[in-house]
């Protein structure tokens, strides 16, 4: 029962670190290396707190922009080898951003108030300092990423769309998958849930959700049950092939031409 009560303990007070395990070393790359023009910003939380974040202009002119949220075994500068090319290639603005404690983003360890407050900075940024309207700003979030793209997305209604990949249900039902989880009480202990499932229906903009059909972290029934939750207009495209790591290297072209296409319905 000791070690019961122990193991609790561990898991409650060390999921913080869990869900958003940031990596410590890394390539310096920047989209430059891939020949890609950007803006290296700081863009700040509150008085004292800031996140990284990169803005990468459309080439041709577009109006609308992606606010991207990455997963979350990874910084900025690792997506450049393999995410931020098909995203550029949408035709459309970037702006991509690091959680603090990852990267050169502030050093304060994620939990799931804290990356809504770093999205909700993000948003600002593109709104007040850029004069971006609301209707020319699409949410995308990967994997964990997909937990502030849909809070933001249940903010404002007067977004854009939400485009979601690889996403999940809930982080508690991905715990419930995994065996040496299922004896704990988790619903009571987890207080980073990022209940994607439960906000569904309270989202009215454009979405479109697509996962890997063998991906086992995030499974196709999860994706599923998003989908059948959200209100339309709604797409789901599954990617055969990928799993939950290599949705964006595997078969990419098709997953962007759907986005593309996504894209262009909304006015």
């Amino acid at each position: 029962m000791i070690m019961y009560a122990a193991a609790c303990a561990y898991f409650y007070f060390e999921q913080d670190q869990m869900t958003f395990p940031a990596p410590t070393g890394y390539s310096p790359a920047t989209p430059t290396n891939a020949g890609i023009r950007f803006e290296d910003l700081h863009i700040p939380v509150n008085e004292s707190e800031q996140i990284h974040a990169w803005w990468i202009p459309a080439y041709p002119v577009s109006d609308k922009v992606l606010l991207v949220f990455h997963g979350n075994g990874y910084v900025l500068e690792q997506t450049v080898t393999e995410e931020l090319v098909p995203l550029y290639s949408l035709g459309v603005n970037l702006l991509l951003v690091d959680y603090r404690g990852y990267g050169s983003s502030s050093h304060r360890t994620p939990n799931e108030k804290r990356v809504y407050e770093d999205a909700r900075a993000a948003f600002t940024y593109l709104t007040v300092q850029r004069n971006v309207p609301s209707r020319d700003v699409l949410f995308l979030g990967r994997s964990i990423g997909t937990g502030p793209a849909t809070e933001m997305a249940k903010e404002h209604p007067d977004a854009g769309g939400l485009i979601l990949l690889s996403p999940f249900t809930s982080t508690t039902d991905i715990a419930k998958t995994i065996w040496y989880l299922r004896p704990f009480p988790l619903s009571l202990l987890s207080h980073n849930r990022f209940d994607n499932l439960s906000k569904m229906d309270s989202i009215h903009v454009p979405v479109f959700i697509a996962v890997g059909d063998s991906d086992r972290l995030t499974p196709p029934s999860m994706a599923q049950a998003l989908f059948q939750s959200a209100n339309g207009p709604k797409r789901v495209y599954v990617s055969q092939g990928a799993d939950h790591d290599d949705i964006m290297s595997t078969d990419v072209n098709t997953l962007e031409a759907q986005i593309s296409a996504f894209i262009q319905t909304i006015q």
